[in-house]
């Protein structure tokens, strides 16, 4: 379904909206939709690119981009989604998936990223997979969730050798839930039903059936304060 409000207000206006529909159309050779029920949706916000051998695959199930999720109340977002696929790069959804206003989808060349279905992603998603990412079935990611399989930085020592890590994939069970502004910044696995609390930068795998968080310590120092500025007292 393509969605194309025109508006002839101006010149300018009539350029980018041609340019937008044409990019649409573009995008749209690139999707496969599998199975009678299955559709592929999103709002007139939703920018995709994708370079040469690029696929969208939508399996039995109705994919929703950039629209509010239904049933909850509408949040302020940055609005425009982003969706970018390299050469060759793959991107699955393996049923039902609704992904809120504000995503930024990056699927790098030859790289793969699955969504297994019956997936609700809220506002601001950032997903930038540069080998596999994969979310299982039913699994969900509240607002301002950062999820990177690998970001391709290289570090080097002081003497100029490269240091090399594995990459690895990231790979979300079943069932998962991921609060907000979760980070993960790297590949990991975490088990089915397991629960990754808000603020939580994830650097290493979960098993099943778990909760993780972290206990940070506060502190506090007395005597110290933030009063007015030197020059505001009167």
């Amino acid at each position: 379904m393509l969605l194309f409000t025109p508006c002839w207000s101006g010149s300018k206006t009539v350029i980018e909206t041609l340019a937008r529909f044409i990019r649409r159309l573009r995008a749209l050779r690139h999707v496969s939709v599998e199975g009678s029920q299955a559709r592929f949706l999103f709002a007139k916000d939703v920018n995709i690119r994708c370079g040469k051998g690029a696929k969208i695959v939508v399996r039995n199930g109705i994919v929703r981009l950039g629209y509010p999720l239904p049933g909850l109340a509408r949040q302020a977002s940055f609005a425009t989604s982003e969706i970018t696929l390299g050469e060759n790069a793959t991107l699955v959804f393996e049923g039902d998936v609704c992904i809120a206003p504000g995503a930024t989808l990056i699927v790098g060349n030859n790289a793969q990223a699955t969504f297994g279905g019956n997936n609700f992603i809220a506002n601001n998603l950032k997903l930038i997979c540069n080998r596999e990412f994969r979310m299982g079935k039913f699994a969900n990611a509240s607002w301002g969730v950062t999820l990177i399989d690998d970001d391709n930085h290289h570090f080097r020592r002081a003497d100029g050798k490269e240091l090399r890590s594995a990459g690895r994939p990231l790979l979300i069970g079943d069932n998962v839930g991921l609060q907000m502004n979760v980070s993960i910044p790297r590949g990991v696995t975490i088990g089915e039903n397991s629960v990754v609390a808000s603020g939580l930068v994830l650097r290493q795998d979960i098993p099943a059936n778990c909760t993780a968080f972290g206990d940070v310590t506060l502190k506090v120092k007395h005597g110290i304060g933030c009063g007015p500025a030197p020059d505001r007292v009167d």
